[in-house]
């Protein structure tokens, strides 16, 4: 029974290959979940910024970003960008794990503040 998720003949040193690396693991579920929370918002936030630049209730904060809202790349770049800061911090939690709370706890802070005026300059313009 043990097999069924591997083919016929692979050895335990090839399932062992399959496993999490130990520096990957994050036990404190506080911090797994503030990641977790971090992307979402993130990504939360440009689709709400995308729906209300392109119904024309609201305008695009960043400059960097302000030319691609109306395109497909925009939420592309944005759900990516949510992908690569929550892995870097997935990462060096281990190395760092104090820096790596501060900086998500602010970030998941600062994001939530830009979905809710988001949100607010939605209710008051509709």
């Amino acid at each position: 029974m043990v097999g069924l998720c591997f083919e016929r003949g692979q050895t335990l040193q090839q399932m062992k290959a399959l496993k999490v690396p130990k520096y990957l693991h994050i036990e404190d579920k506080t911090v797994r979940y503030t990641l977790y929370t971090l992307f979402g918002v993130i990504v939360a936030d440009g689709v709400i910024s995308q729906f209300l630049v392109t119904t024309g209730y609201g305008s695009e904060g960043n400059p960097l970003l302000m030319s691609m809202v109306g395109s497909g790349a925009f939420l592309d770049i944005k759900i990516s960008g949510a992908f690569l800061v929550t892995l870097f911090l997935w990462i060096k939690h281990n190395t760092k794990p104090r820096f790596v709370s501060t900086v998500a706890v602010t970030a998941l802070v600062i994001y939530t503040a830009i979905l809710f005026w988001n949100l607010l300059a939605f209710v008051l313009a509709a």
